[in-house]
């Protein structure tokens, strides 16, 4: 049976669009193979307005906007979940009673694709970066072997995951950027990515018992690549991973290649870390030296992480928009403390996965330094612990401006308890950036690095990536 099969005459519904309709491509793809889709979503119709338009002109015939009424899901023969919304959301009580199948697009895709080749990208922070990078390299790995295809699942993009299954065929290769929701998904359907990539050690939240139940399920000639603290923190668990553990560091890039967007030093540093794993796992490809090289000259940071903005009246500003966690704000803190974009002249390169711990390691150094930081900092909530991060603040900080959202409220009182930190609250980004323009001086850096999820008006983090930037080129 096909998938278009499969699907054809199916009762679905589709729960969520996505922050920026990246489940657009799927509904079309379910919509041609004939299911009678409806959608659900929290938004509003005019904030969904140009979604909806594309898909009626495909065939979309229903939609429901600004509610999810639970009793429409009970006729449904299967539920599509976006990212925004959790397994544990009210209105599937009803469905989970009746034992409607509720998936995400990545458990469906799995559970419906003929037998792949995962490449999974795991870790708090750098996994994009590191899809970025080793994405192109697995394609001309793919033009090489014959007859053998090539996808990238993330959850950000707009080609959809579950579309993927009108071309995916026995023994292709699957670049998955595995965010940490779904590593409990692949852990509950047994599945461990053969090549799993570990930028930093798993967050909590995102496993029962260990951080690397994830390769519960790998075999002796499966492959782990990642830093030697992460490899060293596998060997605290009873259980020891049967995949062969490959340890990356940045040196395994040839000294004479001049990766310009990689600098050694300063808040890019953390790039050369990433494209080591990128490197290692391309090798495990047998892709050629010449390839590689090419590749990772020409890659451009990608937008909203550690990104530069510009500089006013000699103060810094930094777009990392992209966190979500304390370990991204502490890497990223540690990253523009340690040079920023012209600083630093003599300073070595560090791993990006080791950030957290080199910030706690590095305290009593900077604790006669005075920070020069200013932190535009909060949104929804996370199942981050932020205790570490608060503690270390005040030797980086002297400014933290707050942002609404549910996770800032929740640890509103901790924040309450920090010393030697002035705090501001602002109602939007842009008043939160002008605030942080204020309290900074000469010669500081204002990092935009909110530490939890997009929240209200920034329904992603492409949107509030967005604000802040324009709301920086406006001072």
């Amino acid at each position: 049976m096909t998938s278009r099969d499969y699907f054809k005459g199916k009762r679905i519904a589709v729960i969520g669009l996505g922050a920026n309709g990246e489940m657009v491509e799927d509904v079309s793809f379910l919509v041609k193979a004939g299911a009678f889709v409806g959608i659900y979503d929290l938004k509003s119709e005019a904030r969904l307005k140009n979604h909806l338009v594309f898909l009626r002109n495909e065939g979309l015939a229903n939609y429901v906007c600004g509610s999810i009424p639970e009793d429409d899901l009970l006729d449904m023969d299967l539920i599509i979940l976006s990212h925004e919304y959790p397994r544990e959301s009210g209105f599937l009580k009803g469905a989970k009673g009746k034992n409607i199948p509720i998936e995400y697009p990545e458990t469906l895709f799995f559970k419906k694709s003929p037998p792949v080749t995962v490449v999974g990208v795991m870790g708090e922070c750098g996994k994009a970066t590191v899809v970025s990078m080793l994405e192109p390299m697995l394609k001309a790995a793919c033009r090489t072997a014959e007859d053998q295809g090539f996808f990238v699942i993330d959850p950000e993009s707009d080609e959809g995951i579950i579309a993927h299954l009108k071309k995916v065929k026995s023994g292709d290769l699957i670049l998955m950027r595995v965010i940490e929701p779904m590593m409990r998904e692949l852990f509950a359907l047994r599945i461990s990515p053969q090549v799993a990539i570990f930028t930093t050690i798993p967050a909590k939240g995102s496993y029962d018992q260990s951080p690397f139940e994830i390769l519960t399920f790998q075999t002796y000639n499966n492959f782990i690549i990642a830093s030697d603290e992460v490899i060293d923190a596998t060997r605290r668990y009873k259980e020891l991973p049967r995949g062969k553990m490959l340890r990356t560091k940045p040196t395994i890039i040839p000294v004479d290649w001049e990766l310009k967007n990689m600098s050694n030093i300063g808040a890019r540093r953390h790039d050369r870390d990433n494209a080591a794993l990128a490197l290692q796992a391309a090798h495990l490809f047998k892709v050629d030296e010449e390839t590689t090289r090419r590749i990772l000259q020409n890659w451009k940071p990608l937008h909203g992480r550690l990104e530069l903005v510009k500089k006013v009246k000699n103060v810094e500003f930094y777009n990392d928009a992209a966190s979500m966690n304390c370990s991204s704000t502490q890497a990223a803190l540690q990253s523009i403390t340690k040079g920023g974009a012209k600083e630093a002249e003599a300073e070595t390169g560090d791993s990006v996965a080791d950030a957290a711990g080199e910030i706690a390691g590095e305290a009593s150094v900077n604790a006669s330094l005075s920070p020069n930081n200013v932190l535009i900092f909060g949104g929804a909530q996370t199942l981050s612990d932020y205790r570490a991060l608060y503690s270390l603040l005040p030797q980086y900080v002297h400014t933290l401006v707050l942002l609404p959202g549910s996770g800032t409220l929740r640890e509103r009182q901790a924040l309450g308890r920090l010393e030697k930190i002035e705090i501001r609250s602002a109602r939007s980004i842009e008043e939160a950036t002008q605030l942080a323009f204020e309290h900074a001086k000469k010669g500081d850096k204002v990092l935009f690095s909110p530490g939890f999820e997009a929240a209200g008006l920034d329904s992603s983090r492409k949107e509030r990536s967005e604000r802040f930037v324009r709301a920086v080129r406006a001072l």
